[in-house]
């Protein structure tokens, strides 16, 4: 390959992590072009040769990381439905929360799992079109996989319910993502005790609460079930 386009890629991967790390830790508006390549040791003249503008950078970096995400997701549920079928046994439900949540909660690129979660949130909060083929094309397939999943390790538990605990998760998972910081509403109301930014306790804690809601059988406490349908 020649020396000119290694240099070129080697660029290129420069300033998507740059752009991973600083978009993840400010948000993608917060981030100047000249804080970008400063942190990538590129000039400004790069941005417009390799990817045109910003956005486009930002376009290319979502991309990039929910293909690599998912693609992990899925590989990894492949492995566990393999050796379910190999042993005749249903999957273990924390097995495959674990597979879904770690690209968020672990350890090997923290600003990569946080920058996820904000792509989530702002799909959520001021979807774009960007966003929405993103979860099209990336994250749709793959949710509908972890909802197969999830039904078949709970076979007690109507598949068409879901759907809806599927979407819990992912809201309880981005939302205490996101709150990452050293100031965490989680760290207050612990009295420190409870640290967001402890990747192992909080995916072990996340496993726990989620794999209880994903068992919880349908019927509703009496309080419930008498509540007006108006209300």
């Amino acid at each position: 390959m020649p020396v000119k386009s290694q240099q070129n890629i080697d660029v290129r991967k420069r300033m998507i992590d740059s752009a991973i790390v600083l978009f993840a830790r400010k948000g993608v508006e917060q981030v100047s072009l000249r804080e970008l390549t400063t942190d990538a040791g590129v000039n400004l003249a790069a941005v417009n040769y390799h990817f045109g503008s910003k956005e486009e950078l930002a376009k290319i970096v979502f991309e990039e990381l929910t293909k690599r995400v998912n693609r992990h997701r899925l590989d990894r549920l492949h492995e566990i439905e393999t050796a379910c079928r190999a042993s005749n046994t249903l999957p273990r439900l924390e097995e495959i929360i674990l597979a879904f949540i770690e690209p968020y909660t672990g350890t090997a690129n923290t600003d990569e799992g946080l920058l996820l979660a904000r792509l989530t949130l702002r799909h959520r909060t001021t979807p774009s079109d960007m966003t929405a083929k993103l979860m099209r094309k990336h994250f749709d397939p793959t949710a509908k996989r972890y909802i197969a999943a999830l039904a078949a390790a709970c076979p007690a538990v109507p598949a068409d319910e879901f759907p809806w605990r599927y979407t819990f998760m992912v809201s309880a998972v981005v939302l205490t993502i996101t709150d990452r910081r050293k100031d965490s509403r989680l760290l207050k109301l612990s009295g420190g005790k409870a640290d967001p930014n402890d990747s192992i306790s909080l995916s072990a804690a996340l496993v726990r609460f989620l794999a209880n809601g994903m068992r919880a059988p349908m019927n509703l406490p009496q309080a419930l079930t008498s509540v007006p349908a108006s209300v």
